[in-house]
């Protein structure tokens, strides 16, 4: 009955850690001695159920952090610049050929050239094709 209590205590004691921490890597250990819990009325040797606790906690552990990175792997982080390559812009000074002009996306102003060099007048709406340094690099969109 006392073990009982001790992997129950266990339990609390890494479900508590886990709550407290971001990592989620303590949450298994809490997990493991769960089991041990249910398996302690079979399981009466402590060397044994410390075997199933560790090999059950790390297994999980192991299985879910493999998991978790693999997700990772395929998620695309959008940092500021790459959002707004997905954005139009609307034209605030006049874009003339070889010279820069102003487009305010979001309410952020930008210098801003033509991708062909070419003129485009106030109140456009442009898309951003690309960055190059601090300048926009964007054509007159499609729809005007």
């Amino acid at each position: 009955m006392r073990l009982k209590l001790i992997w129950l205590a266990v339990a609390i004691i890494f479900g508590v850690g886990e709550l407290l921490t971001t990592s989620l890597t303590l949450i298994w250990f809490s997990i493991g001695a769960l089991v041990v819990l249910a398996l302690s009325k079979i399981v009466t040797n402590i060397v044994v159920q410390l075997l199933i606790f560790a090999v059950i906690s790390i297994s999980l552990l192991v299985l879910a952090t493999k998991k978790i990175v693999k997700n990772d792997k395929n998620h695309k982080y959008e940092t500021n610049l790459q959002g707004i390559l997905s954005k139009k812009g609307v034209v605030k000074e006049e874009i003339l050929p070889y010279k820069t002009g102003i487009v305010s996306i979001d309410g952020e102003d930008w210098s801003a050239i033509g991708i062909n060099n070419e003129k485009i007048e106030p109140g456009s709406t442009v898309d951003i094709v690309k960055i190059e340094g601090v300048k926009l690099i964007v054509k007159l969109a499609v729809n005007e």
